[in-house]
């Protein structure tokens, strides 16, 4: 069937067209409505033409020479475009043939084998590497095909490029386990790990990957999400180091203690041999792994490291707070508990923070009534001397109590007075167990007054009718009791409490005298 021929309009051409254009265009200008409907049989054209002056075709010409790549970029880019589009490995020949290089770079370092690689093109690569490419070429960040196969998961296309022996490692360990070199390059495995591919992870470490290799902010475990178990256990099957410190100090054991839901990993660690005594630095106050999981407030990662022999004392010369102050800090009765089931050193202190005593007795400590019956109840000792930094004695566990809370409990009073604490009415220049410094007003707590005054001895009038520490209404009191004779069976008492020592309850339950005589020495009745 004939069809409808539209005839384009033919644009007026500028100079330097051939003589006899312009009288050509008058004539078909005045045969328009004759030729409007003109039917043929030759079939409509669908490519548009466009007209151009042989001026404008040399411009145009020139300026396309000048700013056109050269052929072997040009070349190289259908090549790549082809490998893309997964062309037949004929036509990849095809464009080798008509002068396509498998060494050279398309474009920022990336070479026709990283486009293969790209578009998970196993045909290509293989083509690619028996036609002589460098199976190890870097992009300008250094990345290699297998980098950016493992950076992807890409295990098929990994599998290629190891069977042709691909490089996996390419930094240089650094001369001391310490070190943590500036200018490391991420290595295939460790594109692998930071994208969770498993596969891809044994894959590279079955083929010799360094599962240790160290970069500005640790090694390879140390890296991993330490909740990560599978890449944890495939790494230390590997050969990882369980105990290698990051940039900060920390093993990986001690992130993984510090968060509660790290107890698999744990124990998982602890298989491989972590080491549960491991220490951080100086900037991170020489804190264990136990200390950790304390913060964690984790009983079952608590529970573990004591079992696998996780030490709760320390050196000497150790200032800083232990596990247990930690413990006692967060009022978390259930950790305080275990360590001092495991033989917490209840005495053990430092001249900054003082004993676990002094610890429960500071401010603000959650659940601190039970907290300081299981440290009393395991012989800690409330009249114990510290000298602090500045070679003066530090406040008394009680006297800590009483001057650190504004509103003091006569109930953690009497708990102290029933386990051998004194209540010595001087200051600490005179006596280090004074407390006459530490009280506060107790006037608008008459039962704590009362309480303290019952037990109290060696009354310093002096420091009394002169500190500027009491108000008057205390200083008549103070001065009233003082003055006056002790009674004989209170003196008694403080003998005998003094006589008795430490854990004054357990050793009275073993004496056989009177139920109300063992109650008046624990001031359980006046």
């Amino acid at each position: 069937m004939p069809s409808e021929t539209i005839t384009p309009e033919v644009e007026e051409e500028e100079e330097g067209v051939a003589s006899g254009s312009e009288t050509e265009e008058e004539g078909e200008s005045s045969n328009d409505t004759t030729n409007t409907n003109t039917t043929t049989t030759t079939a409509t054209t669908t490519t548009p033409t466009t007209s151009t002056t042989t001026t404008e075709r040399d411009k145009g010409e020139r300026i396309e020479e000048e700013g056109k790549p050269p052929r072997q970029t040009t070349i190289q880019r259908e090549l790549a475009d082809a490998i893309v589009r997964l062309a037949p490995i004929d036509e990849l020949k095809f464009l080798l043939q008509c002068g396509a290089n498998v060494k050279d770079p398309v474009t920022q370092g990336l070479t026709p084998l990283h486009y293969a690689v790209w578009q998970r093109y196993p045909e290509a690569a293989e083509f690619l590497i028996s036609e002589g490419c460098d199976i190890n070429a870097r992009d300008e960040i250094g990345y290699t095909a297998l980098h950016l196969s493992a950076e992807h998961g890409y295990t098929e296309m990994m599998k290629v490029l190891l069977k042709h022996n691909a490089q996996v490692n390419f930094n240089i360990p650094p001369e001391f386990d310490d070190d943590f070199p500036t200018d490391a390059l991420d290595e295939p495995l460790r594109l692998a790990l930071k994208h969770d591919h498993h596969d891809a992870t044994r894959l590279l470490l079955e083929h010799g990957a360094n599962p240790n290799t160290r970069y500005f902010f640790g090694s390879e475990i140390n890296l991993v999400n330490p909740l990560n178990t599978q890449l944890l256990h495939i790494l230390l099957s590997y050969g990882a180091n369980p105990n290698a410190h990051d940039r900060q100090g920390f093993t990986p054991i001690m992130k993984c203690c510090r968060l509660q839901q790290g107890l698999e990993s744990v124990l998982l660690l602890i298989s491989f041999g972590a080491d549960v005594n491991a220490r951080t630095e100086a900037r991170h106050d020489y804190r264990s792994v136990l200390h950790y999981a304390v913060l964690s407030g984790s009983v079952p990662i608590v529970n573990l490291l004591l079992k696998q022999g996780a030490r709760v004392n320390f050196e000497p010369e150790y200032n800083k707070p232990t596990p247990l102050d930690l413990a006692i800090l967060k009022g978390d009765v259930e950790i305080v508990r275990l360590i001092l089931q495991n033989g917490a050193n209840l005495d053990a202190s430092s001249p900054i923070i003082g004993s676990p005593l002094h610890m429960a007795c500071s401010e603000g400590i959650p659940n601190r009534m039970e907290i300081l019956k299981l440290l009393l109840d395991n012989g800690a000792n409330p009249n114990l001397i510290i000298v602090g930094e500045d070679n003066k004695p530090i406040k008394p566990p009680l006297g800590e109590y009483l001057a650190s809370n504004e509103d003091p409990d006569v109930e953690v009073v009497k708990m102290f007075l029933k386990h051998g604490a004194e209540v010595v009415m001087q200051s600490q220049n005179r006596d280090p167990r004074g407390l006459l410094n530490c009280l506060p007003n107790l006037t608008k707590k008459p039962e704590v007054l009362i309480t303290l005054l019952e037990a109290a001895h060696h009354f310093d009038l002096t420091i009394i009718k002169h500190s500027s520490l009491i108000d008057n209404e205390q200083r008549k009191i103070y001065l009233e009791v003082g003055q006056s004779p002790l009674p004989l069976k209170h003196l008694v008492r403080v003998f005998l409490r003094q006589d008795l020592g430490d854990k004054i309850p357990t050793r009275l339950h073993e004496l056989d005298l009177p139920t109300i005589m063992k109650k008046y020495l624990l001031y359980e009745i006046s």
